[in-house]
């Protein structure tokens, strides 16, 4: 078996590079959001239908994205988690930014483990048969909660913020 060394994987910028999960991690926490976007394109006659199945109580839903509100900042910072550029226009308010970015992890981890119990804690009777996926979103968001404590890698990525371009 061919062994490769632990090089550290970085971007243009010179910075660790997020890894893809972390993107899976936001897209599963932002999941009303996302849904929400989902249901403003639909026909109006089935808006209501389409988030019905997502979310069976319209609080349900309004408490959802209460909870996920700090995934939406988190996921602000990422995009500012760039060197300031006059020339590209790129990278602004590095000093409020990189504050949340460096506790991005357990802001995640509060709203991946609110969302958890909430998750659970409202799960209809008989869910397994009528609706199987939301016992998948409860395995994600635990299995969310243990990456987030657990990943080497983005201890590295939460501790840094790109430097300034000199002029």
């Amino acid at each position: 078996m061919k062994q490769y060394p632990k090089l550290p994987l970085l971007d243009q910028d010179g910075l660790h590079r997020i890894p893809l999960r972390f993107y899976a991690l936001l897209v599963l926490l932002l999941r009303p959001y996302l849904c929400w976007i989902v249901t403003l394109v639909m026909p109006e006659a089935e808006r209501k239908a389409v988030l019905s199945f997502f979310y069976p109580l319209s609080d349900d839903f309004i408490r959802a994205v209460l909870i996920a509100i700090p995934a939406l900042l988190v996921l602000a910072a990422v995009s500012q988690r760039v060197p300031y550029d006059k020339k590209l226009r790129r990278g602004r308010a590095k000093t409020f930014w990189f504050g949340l970015w460096r506790q991005s992890r357990w802001l995640l981890l509060g709203v991946a483990a609110v969302d958890l119990y909430w998750t659970i804690s409202h799960l209809p009777p008989y869910v397994a048969l009528r609706a199987p996926g939301l016992l998948f979103v409860v395995a994600a968001l635990a299995l969310s909660c243990l990456y987030l404590l657990r990943s080497q890698q983005l201890r590295l990525v939460f501790s840094e913020w790109p430097e300034d371009k000199k002029a």
